[in-house]
């Protein structure tokens, strides 16, 4: 979706195309919050004012005046100068009393979640609509009533004023508990995350008219929210707040990808980054050339909100690595996107910063967050391929490209696989095999031009770990390979099998019979303990095994392993 649009429809997609029976049972939610506490507070004390009425109709002294409706109803309308002053008498103090209760109550509780979560909370929360409505009514309501007591006097009785007193109080009353419902509901993390992120997507989509040309105003709204929800998340990370720090994280992801679809309409001043942007913490240390780059490839955006997330990453890796896992899946959601439409630039800034994420893994020596994100690293990948390789899913020359995004990702991960290898996390050498393997695995199935790329990638993973300490990961690649290997006799590919056994020719015997006898006992595709991957490494299907024979029947020197029923555990 490009071209000029009503930014306010796009704004509303991140509640309503994505989310409509959510956002529909969210105001169904909001409205209930007012009604129901309302009328029913109203109708208890109505049936408990009637009760106590005909109570008095029915236990009436014989005498005295007579109690009935036309009493009662003259007495509400037709007050004398004492009636009306008695009822008048604390009614303005009760008004400014509830007044003061609800701005304190709700400037107390802002103020807790604005230190909690942003400062940025108190802006929302008093230029809410609702808000200003009901405060307003309060207001309204006290100055009303302190009018209609100064305006009593010896010939003036204002019975209608008194009567519109009395309504103006009871509904103050009835609405002040709804509105302190309200404010809990406000201040709901959820719900300012999704406030703050439609603000900011508002002001970074395509409108027209006049306020299209207040680049630098709409520049300022995009940023704060950015860093607003970069606040949120990063303040929920030292409180060891997993959820909240989640949902901002995916909010950031939301409002890249919600941008992407449509920043191609927006006007070309929107690119530029003025020198305001230049002096914040994720601009001032680039140099000219790389602002220009930024400036140039339509990419300032994407930048900011990568940034936040290279910082929540290596926050998440001393306190809640989780979220150091969904910044991955949102960073590559956002790759997704940007190979879908064509946007090269957006794309090999996804992959910068997952390179980014790697090198700060493993400076960490974190052998887990590493896994995570090659993870999320090959399924971008993945993704990338399908697009190149989808027939008229694009131009042969962007075909190309997505290609080369694919070989550069597989080339980055052999090169990680050297500097985990060296950090003394040589597991993650086995699984960037695995990873690269299934990428050369998708290309030759899907007939990718860049398949032989890959292969020849995949077959130099094992260059670095040679040395004898190292054979657990060493088995761990050729186990990669064989299954690879495999996958390609199963397909009448010998050629390419018989080159990962040429590749084998200098393995030792015995490590290449006891790789077979693993592979071959190996029965069980799920993995025995909770993964995300969810599959075996080593497994291989009856037909892939099948192949094994003829496979380690290349390689000289390799006999077929005796039957064994032992289970090798990774």
């Amino acid at each position: 979706m490009t071209g000029q649009i009503d930014g306010r429809t796009l704004t509303r997609a991140y509640f309503v195309e994505e989310e409509l029976p959510a956002a529909t049972e969210r105001y169904s939610t909001e409205l209930g919050t007012w009604t129901k506490p309302f009328l029913v507070i109203i109708a208890l004390a109505t049936v408990i004012f009637m009760i106590a009425f005909w109570l008095d109709v029915l236990t009436e002294v014989p005498g005295e005046h007579k109690t009935s409706v036309a009493t009662l109803t003259k007495s509400i309308l037709y007050q004398d100068l004492e009636q009306a002053r008695n009822t008048l008498g604390g009614l303005g103090e009760v008004m400014a009393a509830v007044l003061g209760l609800a701005l304190t109550v709700s400037s107390i509780i802002v103020q807790l979640a604005a230190t909690r979560f942003t400062p940025y909370i108190t802006s929302l929360f008093f230029r809410a609509r609702t808000n200003l409505l009901v405060l307003g009514f309060f207001v309204t309501s006290t100055v009303f009533v302190v009018w209609v007591n100064f305006a009593i006097g010896a010939e003036n009785v204002p019975r209608w004023g008194v009567l519109f007193s009395m309504l103006l109080m009871t509904m103050s009353l009835g609405l002040l508990f709804p509105y302190f419902a309200y404010v809990f509901d406000f201040l709901d993390p959820e719900k300012i995350v999704g406030r703050i992120t439609a603000d900011g997507l508002y002001a970074c989509t395509p409108i027209k008219g006049k306020a299209a040309l207040a680049i630098d105003q709409r520049q300022l709204a995009s940023v704060e929210a950015v860093e607003h929800l970069a606040n949120i998340s990063l303040n929920a990370l030292q409180q060891k707040d997993k959820n909240i720090a989640s949902s901002a994280v995916d909010a950031l992801g939301k409002f890249a990808v919600l941008y992407g679809e449509t920043k191609a309409g927006m006007l070309r001043e929107w690119h530029r980054i003025p020198q305001w942007n230049r002096q914040s913490p994720d601009f001032v240390s680039l140099s000219s050339e790389a602002i220009a780059d930024l400036t140039s490839r339509g990419i300032w955006l994407e930048w900011k909100v990568l940034r936040q997330y290279q910082m929540l990453f290596n926050e998440g890796l001393d306190r809640i690595k989780d979220v150091c896992y969904l910044i991955a899946i949102d960073t590559r959601r956002l790759g997704e996107a940007a190979s879908k439409r064509g946007d090269m630039h957006a794309l090999d800034l996804a992959i910068k910063f997952f390179n980014t994420f790697m090198r700060a893994a493993i400076n960490k020596k974190d052998a887990r967050t590493a896994y995570n994100v090659l993870h999320q690293y090959r399924q971008l990948a993945e993704v990338v391929l399908r697009h190149a390789s989808h027939p008229g899913a694009a131009p042969p020359e962007r075909s190309a490209e997505l290609d080369q995004r694919t070989v550069d990702i597989a080339r980055f991960m052999r090169y990680y696989s050297t500097l985990v290898f060296q950090s003394g996390i040589a597991f993650i050498t086995e699984v960037i095999a695995h990873d690269i393997g299934t990428l050369c695995a998708l290309a030759f199935r899907r007939g990718s031009a860049c398949h032989d790329e890959l292969l020849d990638i995949f077959l130099r993973v094992d260059d670095t770990a040679e040395s004898a300490e190292q054979e657990k990961t060493q088995r761990g690649v050729r186990k990669a390979q064989i299954k690879l290997a495999t996958t390609y006799m199963l397909h009448s590919a010998t050629e390419l099998a018989q080159r990962i056994a040429d590749d084998m020719r200098g393995e030792p015997p015995t490590r290449l019979r006891s790789i077979w006898s693993e592979l071959r006992t190996l029965n069980s595709r799920e993995f025995w303990e909770v993964i995300d991957r969810g599959s075996n490494f080593d497994y291989l299907t009856p037909e892939q095994k099948g192949q094994l024979g003829e496979f380690f029947g290349w390689i000289p020197g390799v006999d077929e392993p005796e039957e064994s029923s032992v289970l090798r555990v990774k």
